[in-house]
């Protein structure tokens, strides 16, 4: 619930500095701090959650406001303003409201209105997403309305909404420009996502150079669980898991789950061979011992990252003893919650 801090009147003051004054429902916390163009300021909060301070800023712009849990809003200050804030805590800056209807309290509310109008667009993504036309009325939508907020707020400080515009127009221009390339790419993603959901038929692979000799294919765990560690030699966070992913080894031996590596280097690190980055899997599962399945994807990494959306490693991967997805981006075994997902596997 947003209650009025202040009273309505307004202290004359030089304009070499600015109130800010309000009170927060619900903080738990007892700083605001301002941070910007050389400014950090420390505002206390009292325990009714009222603060009132004197602010001096070197130029007038957009400033960071946070609480003490790191919640983020945005404050536009000017020298001589009369800032009364109310809001809930626990809907930091979206419940904010400034009171009057003066430069200060026009230039902040219009920038929270806008703020919480944008946040009804979704992602950027799921613009793209759309066929064309459907695409370019949603542009002309969100940007309408952030034309209509505008009108609502005479007072507003004209550069701060020149900014505020051109910094919208700016988004929207970026986008339409990249629709056309960007399209067809979102929609493959979210292709390629579908099918990496739990239950859905794991993407396939085949004859991957086995370390102890031959080849594996995916069809060859069936009747099993598969945990997947998909990393390379020059990945060191990679190389840090393999400790933990042995202990996990360890201790489900006697269980019905098959620990398998799959190395993704490559000719691109290697200068371009990929005869030496062979040698640089086969050196390194000599050196650091390692246990479970090892194989190496070979020239095939580049069809296996991209079928299982494998944009950064070490990533992990469970597969169920039919061959589908249990959890495309599975836990590390850093990560203690891992045994927990194990156990409560049927037929483990």
């Amino acid at each position: 619930m947003l209650i009025s801090a202040l009273s309505s009147c307004e202290p004359e003051h030089t304009k070499d500095y600015l109130t800010f004054a309000g009170k927060l429902e619900n903080t738990q916390d007892s700083l605001l701090i301002i941070n910007g163009s050389g400014l950090r300021k420390r505002i206390k909060i009292q325990k009714n959650g009222s603060f009132n301070d004197t602010i001096r800023v070197s130029k007038s712009g957009l400033y960071s406001l946070f609480n003490q849990r790191n919640q983020r809003a945005i404050v536009y200050l000017n020298n001589g303003y009369h800032l009364k804030l109310t809001g809930d805590a626990r809907n930091f800056f979206k419940s904010f409201r400034y009171d009057g209807d003066n430069e200060g309290a026009d230039s902040n509310n219009l920038l929270v209105d806008r703020f919480n109008f944008g946040q009804t667009a979704g992602s950027a993504r799921g613009f793209m997403v759309l066929e064309k036309q459907a695409f370019l009325d949603r542009v002309d939508y969100f940007k309408n309305g952030m034309d209509s907020i505008a009108s609502l707020y005479d007072n507003a400080n004209e550069k701060m909404l020149k900014d505020s515009d051109d910094q919208n127009n700016k988004f929207f221009t970026t986008m339409v420009d990249n629709y056309d390339r960007m399209h067809e790419t979102i929609k493959r993603q979210i292709a390629a996502e579908e099918k990496l959901q739990k239950g859905k038929p794991a993407p396939d692979f085949s004859n991957y150079e086995n370390f102890k000799g031959g080849t594996k294919s995916l069809k060859d765990f069936r009747g099993k669980y598969v945990y997947i560690d998909v990393w390379a030699t020059w990945c060191r966070p990679c190389i840090a898991q393999i400790p933990y992913l042995k202990q996990l080894e360890e201790e489900y031996k006697d269980k019905n789950i098959v620990f398998l590596s799959i190395s993704t280097d490559d000719d691109r690190r290697s200068n371009g061979s990929w005869e030496k980055a062979h040698d640089k899997w086969t050196k390194m599962v000599k050196d650091k011992n390692l246990s479970g399945v090892q194989l190496w994807a070979g020239k095939d990494d580049a069809r296996f990252s991209q079928e299982y959306m494998i944009s950064g490693i070490p990533r992990f991967i469970l597969i169920d003893p039919q061959g589908n997805i249990v959890e495309s981006n599975a836990q590390r075994p850093t990560n203690p919650s891992i045994r927990q997902i194990f156990d409560a596997l049927p037929g483990i």
